[in-house]
């Protein structure tokens, strides 16, 4: 599963062009919010583009604070349905095995989360989803992770392997000296109850990491 089989991918994705992708997200918004009779459509759009720098940004900005905000609130319900669906295609899918399937959900999850995150998939001997959990949940600049608590889940689901994930608000998904050394304690942990630790995915609004080019995975 990890990104060092066959179907391998480039172990750090890089998008295009902030600015287009800022255009573009705009264009989206203003049709959207004009689809829904939102007044103002384009001043509403381009205020929230000006204020969060993208549509992925907007899209995953915490709806607690949207309130009565009739644009907000669609977006919120938009962002909803993006994780049901790739949610649904990654369950269909991840038993194949294919990295690239659990990147696309991870992302959409995770990335432009306004906080840290740190999210296990857990999965049974033949690489199947058995429950895919957000373990902890920090600040902008950190989020704990505890293997001891994330390997107790694992035996609770009977499940044999697992995918660490986190999220890195900032946007750069770089791996943190704290990031490194507990992936290396869940691996040695996990490793003495015959767990399997496919990946540790560190992503951001700037692309994603594997930590399986700076930790040694079984």
């Amino acid at each position: 599963m990890g990104l060092s089989d066959a179907d391998r991918i480039d172990s750090r994705h890089v998008p295009p062009s902030a600015t287009a992708s800022a255009i573009r997200g705009r264009q989206i918004l203003e049709r959207l919010f004009n689809l829904a009779y939102i007044e103002n459509a384009s001043a509403v759009a381009d205020s929230l583009i000006t204020e969060f720098g993208s549509i992925g940004a907007v899209l995953h900005a915490d709806s607690r604070t949207a309130g009565s905000n009739p644009a907000r609130a669609i977006l919120s319900l938009v962002r909803e349905a993006m994780l049901v669906s790739s949610k649904d295609e990654m369950l269909d899918r991840i038993y194949l095995s294919k990295a690239a399937d659990v990147i696309e959900y991870l992302v959409v999850a995770m990335a432009r989360l306004p906080v840290e995150e740190v999210r296990v998939l857990f999965l049974d001997s033949k690489n199947r989803l058995i429950s895919d959990e957000v373990v902890s949940r920090g600040t902008i600049s950190e989020a704990p992770i505890y293997p001891r608590e994330i390997l107790k889940r694992a035996l609770a689901l009977d499940a044999t392997a697992l995918i660490l994930a986190h999220n890195h608000p900032s946007g750069d998904p770089s791996p943190s000296e704290g990031d490194i050394d507990a992936t290396r304690r869940l691996l040695k942990a996990a490793q003495e109850l015959e767990l399997t630790v496919h990946d540790h995915i560190i992503v951001g609004s700037e692309g994603w990491i594997s930590l399986r080019d700076w930790v040694m995975f079984q």
